[in-house]
């Protein structure tokens, strides 16, 4: 039977059609489901259970659509005993039929092979989170020197850090570390106490099951550690361990015995054991790295923090930490190159533990674009030590920023209670106020935004959560609100913080398609400039530049661009608002090498940044074939969601009900 044949029976036989019922059916119902599930509390995973058996169940429907309605219509000859008489009940198989089953068993193995990758990618890939209850925290503090000798003090923190390491990596618990017990205590009211006091104020405050302490001193000529656990909730010793002792010029060797030791007491038969390195490092390269670590602390940007890195790379070759601590310090400075150098060896190497793996996979990831098994890792990562000030952050980054699912921060941010904390002591507590606050927005629950940072409008600093508490007001329509804060900050007219927080509302101003007032707040930067806009200062370029274009002044918007990119060449974002800007102000010849600029600026780990310029210019000129195709290719080159990208920025604003915008924003999900 000739296929055009077989398709004019499906249809007098109405096969299409039914097969379309279930179709459109099925489409109806995952919409219904997808819809209610949330509110009926259902698991994420019904939805998936519900594609899978509706996958499943086609070929069983083909089958039954032909036992029970096709089979009867189809003409079938009847099937002939050995004298040439028909035999009751039984027919031949017609060529209808072979098409038609012949098809069915490549629609089953179509449909096997989808819920094949499906479960892969849903319940094999998908990330196991350990479940640890709060009878499972375990604080470790630094080990006293009993010693008299200041230099040994180090012997105190590496002790606590190689315990803290043998626990995560077990997995026996989320552990509160020296570290996190040091950051806490700058922030909390209880700084101001000192020793045991802050370590008891602080403990008290993240409420830890168990606390491990320790001291060590020095007995004729060998030093000695001692240890015990404590149950914080009974108030009583749990153990107290017996002395370890070791040359005083190896004190790792006392830190791993003491390690073993308690590992031992912790850990249960059915936990499989692992270790962040595969050895102890060498004593001057983690005194090293311990001292990069307090450098950064201090100041993030201080050059010596990377000296010390590279001194304790060089004392031990096979110390893993400083060398992904190397690899952060490149890609937080967006010198992907260099960062990608790094990992490589890294993935290479052999004998890697699991933590090494989690860390590592985070990383390769990022730097592959694949923003979904980055997430998953980072959950893995999150989940060991969720009220660490730095992890937690990051998940709430990586969940807005990076695939853009806000419905998730709320659980991160309430994991540590910010209350009595002074969050200027530290850079993450300021991030994690920003990211909470965007997610409220990105809901629409502008209220909740305000309320959480409100308290922030007429303190000194905290630009960035002001800007944020802007975008809240302006879009919630409390342009009122929005005036006083703006009216009220700290800064001086024509300060830099100043511009930048009038600069933010004015744009958001125009993302709310409210330009008449943008333009209010714009004009008040202008007039700054005391000697005029073509004298400002080298420092106000930038920020006059973005005034001029939002004011729509392209001309003069222009001239201030060009200037900066003198200076610096490789702002992509800035090459591309100066394309609009000739654009807009007529000068097209201009525009289109200025585009052709921007084309040759392509380079390896961009990030979708060159692709994201040329949609904003196309954007500018209402070309929404061009824009979508390079939104698209921004966004799988690894584009993040950021603050004035996608959704946030007000060149965007005429594509944010379309489809595809609408697909582009769910692209990592």
């Amino acid at each position: 039977m000739k296929l055009k044949k077989f398709i004019k029976e499906c249809r007098e036989n109405e096969v299409f059609k039914n097969l379309s019922i279930y179709i459109v059916s099925s489409w109806v119902l995952i919409q219904v489901v997808g819809q209610v599930a949330k509110p009926l509390g259902l698991p994420e995973v019904s939805l998936t259970y519900l594609l899978i058996i509706l996958i499943l169940g086609f070929p069983l429907y083909i089958y039954l659509l032909w036992r029970y309605t096709v089979k009867d219509k189809v003409k079938r000859k009847p099937l002939l005993d050995p004298t040439g008489n028909p035999i009751p009940g039984k027919f031949a198989k017609s060529p209808f039929q072979k098409i038609y089953f012949s098809s069915l068993s490549i629609i089953s193995i179509i449909a096997i092979g989808v819920v094949l990758v499906v479960v892969d990618n849903k319940f094999v890939h998908d990330v196991s989170l350990p479940e640890i209850g709060g009878e499972d925290k375990i604080a470790v503090l630094e080990f006293e020197n009993d010693t008299p000798d200041e230099k040994l003090d180090i012997n105190g923190k590496m002790a606590s850090d190689w315990i803290i390491h043998g626990i995560s990596q077990y997995k026996l618990g989320q552990v509160i570390s020296r570290e996190m017990i040091d950051e806490y205590s700058k922030i909390l009211s209880a700084a101001s106490l000192a020793g045991n006091e802050r370590n008891t104020a602080v403990t008290d405050y993240l409420k830890p099951s168990k606390i491990i302490s320790g001291e060590y001193f020095l007995q004729k000529d060998q030093l000695v550690f001692q240890c015990s656990i404590s149950d914080e909730i009974k108030k009583t010793i749990l153990i107290a361990f017996e002395q370890v002792k070791c040359d005083p010029g190896a004190p790792l060797d006392c830190i791993e015995a003491l390690k073993q030791r308690i590992l031992g007491y912790l850990v249960t038969k059915d936990k499989r054991t692992a270790v962040l390195e595969d050895s102890p490092p060498n004593f001057e390269a983690y005194k090293s790295f311990i001292e990069a670590k307090i450098k950064y602390q201090e100041d993030p940007h201080d050059p010596e923090t990377l000296e010390l890195v590279e001194k304790a790379i060089d004392a031990d070759s096979s110390y893993f930490e400083p060398k992904v601590y190397k690899f952060q310090y490149y890609y937080n400075r967006g010198e992907l190159a260099i960062a990608d150098s790094l990992l490589k060896p890294l993935l290479r190497s052999s004998g890697t533990t699991e933590r090494q793996k989690i860390l590592l996979r985070i990383y390769e990831a990022l730097l592959d674009r694949k923003y979904k098994e980055a997430h998953k890792a980072q959950q893995i990562e999150y989940n060991m030590s969720p009220f660490d000030l730095q992890t937690n952050s990051n998940m709430m980054i990586h969940s807005l920023q990076l695939v853009n699912k806000p419905e998730e921060i709320d659980s991160v941010f309430s994991e540590i209670n910010m209350e009595e904390m002074d969050i200027s002591k530290n850079k993450f507590c300021v991030e994690r106020y920003k990211i909470m606050g965007m997610a409220d927005i990105e809901r629409k629950r502008y209220d909740d935004a305000i309320k959480l940072l409100s308290d922030f409008a007429t303190q000194e600093g905290f630009s960035v959560l002001k800007k944020v508490l802007l975008r809240a007001y302006i879009r919630a329509g409390k342009y009122a609100s929005a005036d006083d804060v703006l009216s009220k900050l700290p800064s001086k007219p024509g300060d830099n913080q100043w511009i930048d927080i009038h600069l933010s509302a004015a744009k958001d101003f125009t993302w709310a398609d409210k330009k008449d007032m943008a333009k209010i707040y714009l004009d008040k930067i202008i007039e700054t400039a005391e000697e005029g806009w073509k004298s400002i200062p080298d420092e106000k370029v930038y920020l006059f530049a973005e005034t001029m274009f939002y004011r729509e002044k392209y001309q003069e918007a222009a001239i201030l661009l060009e200037r900066l990119l003198e200076s610096y060449p490789g702002l992509i974002d800035y090459h591309a608002m100066l394309a609009i800007a000739y654009q807009k102000s007529g000068q097209t010849t201009k525009a289109e090498v200025k585009l052709d600029e921007l084309e040759d600026m392509r380079a390896g780990f961009q990030l979708g940044e060159v692709d994201y310029g040329l949609a904003q210019y196309y954007a500018s000129i209402s070309d929404e074939k061009n824009t979508f195709k390079y939104l698209w290719q921004a966004i799988y080159d690894g584009h993040w969601y950021e603050t004035w990208t996608f959704q946030n920025d007000p060149l965007m604003r005429p594509y944010f009900e379309t489809g595809d915008f609408k697909l582009i924003l769910k692209k990592w999900h």
